[in-house]
């Protein structure tokens, strides 16, 4: 470990004594609005930065993450926006030092008969990446996402969701498939008791592949949802909405495949200090190479609340994705992998302002391809300030 090592470490370690004495409550912008900084900053050991089969090259990587919180609260409307950028540098690889953008925000309105949701978001990543691996730079990419769903009661026990989506990709410095993606929900939701509606759900959406120099196909496509559901408090203690049905993707120069689709997100409250979180999605995606994928996902997770200042959270994730078959001398069959990813960690709030995490994320890859597998481990120390 060099000295750059040590004044990083310790530079963590001191950080939050810069916001002792400060005030947690933000600075007023006027009645409803408030500002507060951020700032985080962040130790984390890489056993395996470029996702390698083999011989994967570790590193010492640290991450000062500045930015402010700008929140609106008028009782039936409410906003939160949050800028932030995220300066990346790695003790032994240069090369991968990226200073990145987020801008995240989202705003509420429950009317009398009408509840709207606006969520947008840009992101700047540069990452390695688990489609294409063993090569010596992160992969740059920029993801916007939007989304805006009004929902209507138009009845005592009937209430209709009509949303548009957008969804993109792009990699401005690697020669990969830009693309982006819109889409249109509708749901009729029905009351089957006083916390819980059945649901019946249609959903369209627009996928727009850029192709790559040589490629020999288009991988545009259009996708078509047809579901049921359910949403609202299933039990006193569990809450959520699942959403399964009929996919279809049409390709522009293939014909058509279907899965079972599947979208849900539950969230059980144990006790007031322990929950646990389950997702689970089965839907069409792209990769970075623009090949359609067909991704099923399962998460679980729990978050338990020891006292005041010590909490902590663990989860277990797994991505099963079948890429569809490309003709490519040599390989028959599709590939799929299996993408496993364990995380633990531990928060001790100081105070109101000032929190110190740790965190640990073990990650592993199995495919069908030859030197496609992969593991990864990350252990990671920081500090986090808010007022």
């Amino acid at each position: 470990m060099n000295y750059k090592s040590f004044v990083g470490i310790g530079a963590v370690s001191l950080f939050p004594l810069l916001a002792l004495g400060q005030p947690s409550e933000g600075f007023s912008l006027g009645e409803n609005t408030r500002l507060f900084v951020l700032q985080s900053a962040e130790v984390r050991y890489d056993d395996n930065v470029s996702f390698a089969g083999s011989n994967g090259q570790d590193d010492l990587v640290y991450l000062f993450t500045p930015g402010v919180e700008l929140n609106y609260d008028a009782g039936i409307s409410k906003g939160l926006l949050i800028v932030s950028g995220n300066l990346v540098r790695y003790d032994d690889h240069p090369a991968y030092n990226e200073d990145l953008l987020s801008i995240v925000g989202d705003y509420s309105y429950q009317g009398a008969a009408h509840r709207l949701q606006a969520l947008a978001a840009y992101r700047e990543m540069s990452q390695a990446m688990a489609t294409i691996r063993n090569r010596e730079q992160a992969i740059r990419q920029n993801s916007t996402t939007a989304s805006l769903e009004d929902l209507w009661a138009y009845s005592a026990k009937t209430k209709l969701g009509v949303g548009v989506t957008y969804d993109a990709t792009g990699y401005p410095s690697s020669v990969y498939a830009d693309r982006e993606s819109f889409g249109v929900p509708v749901d009729v939701y029905f009351a089957a008791s006083p916390k819980l509606d059945l649901s019946v759900g249609y959903r369209y959406r627009n996928t727009q592949v850029d192709e790559l120099p040589g490629a020999t196909r288009s991988w545009d496509s259009e996708d078509h949802f047809i579901n049921v559901g359910a949403k609202g408090d299933f039990t006193p203690k569990l809450s959520g909405q699942v959403r399964v049905g009929y996919g279809i993707r049409d390709l522009d120069v293939a014909s058509s495949t279907s899965q079972l689709g599947l979208m849900g997100s539950l969230t059980y409250v144990y006790s007031p200090k322990t929950s646990f979180d389950f997702t689970a999605s089965n839907d069409f995606s792209n990769s970075e190479l623009g090949t359609s994928q067909e991704a099923l996902s399962m998460r679980a997770g729990g978050r338990f609340e020891f006292n005041p200042q010590w909490s902590a959270r663990a989860g277990l994730s797994w991505q099963s994705t079948k890429y569809a078959l490309v003709p490519t001398p040599g390989l028959t069959g599709s590939r799929k992998d299996d993408f496993f990813v364990g995380d633990v960690g531990v928060v001790y709030a100081l105070s109101e302002v000032i929190s110190f995490q740790a965190a640990y994320i073990y990650r592993e890859n199995s495919s069908n391809r030859a030197g496609l597998d992969f593991n990864n481990n990350i252990l990671s120390v920081g500090a986090s300030l808010r007022f």
